[in-house]
């Protein structure tokens, strides 16, 4: 055997310790492929992709990959221009006759995303009502045409996927077929892509993972028709087909070299570019370039990486959405890279004392504020009463927000605590801002504090009591930033 297929073999066998670790503990569900210089180190699904039925996720699952979409919506603009039916410096207003502002926004602001813009998953009553609704893409661009520019087209950047939606508009009317129609033929058929498509929620997807959130357990996602958001992050697909959509991103199958380099040569900014982030990546105490976008869909969360100098590829996809993909890809990238990542510790639930944990229970706040009688006068522990009362399809929707609002509660500097039936949970803001509830457990009992691990996701918090009857939490995320915050009654 060669040394680099041993090192190939080794590399392997740390990656799959890594997540057999992971999913042991309940910390991913989901399907990862990693592979360097055409060779698989890992490509394995872990966890369930249904619970009700049983269903393991495979290497086979589809999943919805979100944002991850827009690279296909590129990749068919780059295409079209190639075939010389459009030029990414024409304006909008050449295809989209009466969009406003069409003379002053240009297909590279809507690639780019320095349109201005604004971004329809934030608009008012997207959460409640707007996204559990069928539409059309010419009623979807109705919603966001009339909204005024939140910045001067070529002026700043603002992640938008509004402008993934007209990008799709101009597809259909430039090729003359539907926008899953062009991704389907000119784009999957070229590439042998089978399990990758877009969703209509209603023709039937055969091995589509289920979406799962959690608010106490794991519950469903709430439903959201993705007829709605086509060329901004309606595809599904697998972890072995977006394998082969990175490969087929090394040669001129779909487009041009000259057409690569637009895509490929120049950073971006934060927000990506041509459905790309461009950038530098340090990993093992190297900068690495990094090409390469997230997703999210309700219930599912995507990462997908291409470190091009070194040949190296890693793709995560989860149905649940409180996976920190982007920490679990940084850490496969560095196993990867020769790296070493520390074990996850074992942790065993111990038992503390009713009274102690119901102690720990309450609004605690953070920022500005550092200790206990800074303050406002509020009755915290009515608003406590009304959350921890609150049920789940509430929780879900957002229902909470009206009595952060009713008590003047902060959500951009609030963590909840809640101690009920016996199990202590975490209320409080993570990916893109979304509140999640979930169970943390006593590890450790110290003279003046408790450790507390969660139940989902590797994360430690540390309580720390007073003689005063004060409580100090400090949480420790995976992504290694750390929260101080106290209880404010």
């Amino acid at each position: 055997m060669s040394n680099i297929q041993m090192n190939h073999n080794e590399t392997s066998l740390k990656l799959k310790r890594y997540m057999h670790a992971l999913a042991s503990r309940g910390y991913f569900n989901g399907a990862i492929l990693v592979a360097q210089h055409g060779r698989l180190l890992l490509n394995e699904g872990y966890g369930m992709a249904n619970i009700e039925h049983d269903v393991p996720n495979s290497r086979n699952t589809k999943f919805r990959i979100g944002s991850l979409t827009k690279a296909f919506t590129a990749m068919a603009i780059l295409q079209l221009q190639e075939q010389g039916k459009l030029n990414v410096h024409d304006y909008i207003g050449q295809y989209l006759e009466d969009y406003p502002n069409g003379h002053l926004i240009s297909l590279h602001h809507l690639l780019s995303h320095s349109s201005g813009i604004p971004d329809y998953p934030g608009f008012p009553g997207y959460w409640e009502k707007t996204q559990r609704l069928y539409s059309t893409l010419e009623e979807t661009i109705q919603m966001i045409k009339d909204k005024p520019l939140e910045f001067t087209p070529g002026e700043e950047h603002r992640y938008c996927s509004s402008s993934y939606i007209l990008l799709s508009a101009i597809i259909e009317k430039v090729s003359g077929i539907s926008y899953g129609e062009y991704i389907k033929e000119r784009i999957c058929r070229p590439l042998h892509l089978e399990n990758t498509g877009i969703e209509d929620c209603r023709t039937f997807v055969k091995d589509l993972a289920s979406g799962y959130s959690v608010c106490k357990e794991i519950i469903h996602t709430e439903y959201v028709d993705m007829t709605l958001h086509l060329g901004a992050g309606s595809m599904y697909s697998t972890v072995e087909e977006l394998y082969l959509w990175d490969r087929a991103l090394y040669t001129d199958t779909l487009v041009s070299k000259d057409s690569l380099k637009i895509l490929f040569d120049q950073y971006t900014t934060y927000c990506g570019s041509y459905g790309w982030v461009v950038d530098e990546q340090n990993i093992n105490n190297q900068p690495r370039k990094r090409i390469g976008h997230f997703g999210s869909m309700n219930g599912f969360w995507s990462d997908f990486n291409r470190y091009v100098n070194d040949d190296l590829v890693i793709i995560v996809l989860s149905n649940f959405d409180l996976t920190p993909v982007q920490r679990i890809s940084q850490c496969l990238a560095e196993i990867a890279l020769g790296g070493e990542l520390q074990e996850l510790a074992t942790t065993n639930p111990i038992h503390i004392n009713e009274s102690i944990m119901k102690q720990l229970e309450g609004i605690y706040e953070y920022g500005d504020i550092t200790e206990q009688g800074q303050y406002f006068e509020r009755n915290m522990k009515d608003a406590l009463v009304q959350l921890i009362h609150m049920d789940v399809p509430k929780i879900s929707i957002g229902a909470f927000y009206k009595v952060f609002q009713e008590y003047g509660i902060n959500p951009n500097s609030t963590i909840i605590v809640t101690y009920e039936d016996c199990k202590l949970y975490l209320f409080m803001r993570k990916n893109h801002g979304a509140w999640f509830k979930y169970e943390i457990y006593p590890v450790s009992d110290q003279a003046t504090s408790i450790t507390c691990v969660a139940k989902d996701i590797d994360e430690r918090v540390v309580f720390n009591i007073k003689p005063s009857g004060g409580v100090r939490m400090a949480h420790f995320d995976v992504y290694g930033n750390d929260t101080i915050a106290y209880k404010t009654q």
